[in-house]
């Protein structure tokens, strides 16, 4: 060997014996220590007795390690429940619109959040229907899904009212009829339904509609109801809209214009709640919405974050009572603010 290699040999020798040191750092050796004995309490479920006789270290001395492990941050406790968000998603809503009751029905992305909406409303009228009440309800996707969830008491003699009249032309939608038929059948009782469409084709016929004794008897008795069901409309631009191919782009137009946001029983509303005068709601054969603030449990059901601005509107005039939707719309509407947004003139 070479003076050269011997020096070569000498030098290796002396960095790996200072690479030794570098990776026996005292510092990183504790914190492996600490994620050992923590991993095996915390993943692992093995007790303090257990990992001091597996590692030779006194049970004490493993629950200061477990303390340590906690200061320096290897370990993070986090208790949580898939609840936790929905419960926050429907206090802030309730504090912010000062509404009673709000029940968020928690659904995975790859659902539009309307059979869940209704299992939650159907859970709620198992509270709030008793024998002989008398039950409204208007019309939509919820609605008809509720049929499946209503646990059956046809012993109750329930009456259901139709608050909004028929829909016409090619829709998705069951008839308003027959929903509230089907519903009185579960409940036992009877169903008076609204012998007229929800869009007349005149003012003048929506005039004369209103003044029959049938049509008359009936919207009296939507307004003398125990519970009502309705749903909230986001506007023309959704496929599922009850009026879609029924009114004009003129007419379109001028809802933007004046500030609607959605409709509730047949009645476009601006933000505040307030119904949007057009010659389209005087042609709407339905209940009134002033007639809400009289009903004793008004539910609300609605389903999609398309449905926000909408809602928030409902919510701002007192409309609502007890407020159903699915989680995508809570977590639009708990970022409206409680009072609405002023409109550009």
């Amino acid at each position: 060997m070479t003076s050269d290699d011997a020096g070569s040999t000498s030098a290796r020798s002396s960095i790996r014996s200072r690479l030794r040191s570098w990776d026996q750092d005292p510092e990183r050796e504790r914190s492996m220590l600490l994620l050992d004995i923590a991993r095996r309490y915390h993943e692992f479920g093995m007790s303090q007795a257990a990992i001091a006789q597996a590692t030779g270290y006194s049970r004490p001395t493993v629950g200061r390690l477990l303390a340590e492990a906690k200061v320096q941050g290897i370990v993070r406790i986090q208790i949580t429940h898939p609840l936790e968000r929905v419960i926050e998603l429907e206090t802030t809503i309730r504090n912010r619109f000062g509404v009673g009751h709000v029940r968020v029905a928690p659904t995975s992305p790859q659902r539009d959040g309307i059979d869940e909406v209704a299992q939650a409303c159907a859970g709620l009228l198992e509270i709030v229907v008793e024998p002989g009440a008398r039950l409204g309800i208007s019309n939509g996707r919820i609605h008809t899904a509720l049929l499946d969830h209503v646990h059956p008491r046809r012993d109750f003699d329930v009456g259901v009212v139709q608050l909004v009249g028929g829909l016409e032309g090619p829709t998705r939608l069951l008839d308003t009829a027959e929903l509230c038929r089907r519903l009185a059948r579960l409940y036992g009782g009877t169903a008076e339904v609204l012998t007229a469409p929800l869009l007349a084709p005149s003012e003048r016929a929506a005039d004369d509609l209103r003044r029959s004794p049938a049509v008359a008897r009936t919207l009296a008795h939507g307004a003398e109801v125990d519970v009502a069901i309705i749903g909230i409309g986001a506007g023309f631009r959704y496929p599922a809209s009850v009026f879609g191919g029924l009114v004009t782009s003129e007419t379109v137009r001028t809802l933007h214009r004046l500030g609607a946001v959605g409709h509730i029983l047949g009645r476009f509303v601006d933000a505040s709640g307030r119904t949007v005068p057009t010659t389209l709601d005087r042609r709407v054969i339905g209940l009134e919405l002033s007639a809400l603030h009289r009903i004793p449990m008004v539910v609300a059901v609605a389903a999609g974050a398309q449905k926000a601005e909408a809602i928030a509107a409902a919510l701002r005039n007192g409309y609502v009572d007890a407020l159903v939707v699915d989680i995508t719309a809570a977590q639009a509407l708990a970022h409206l603010p409680e009072r609405p947004r002023p409109v550009d003139a």
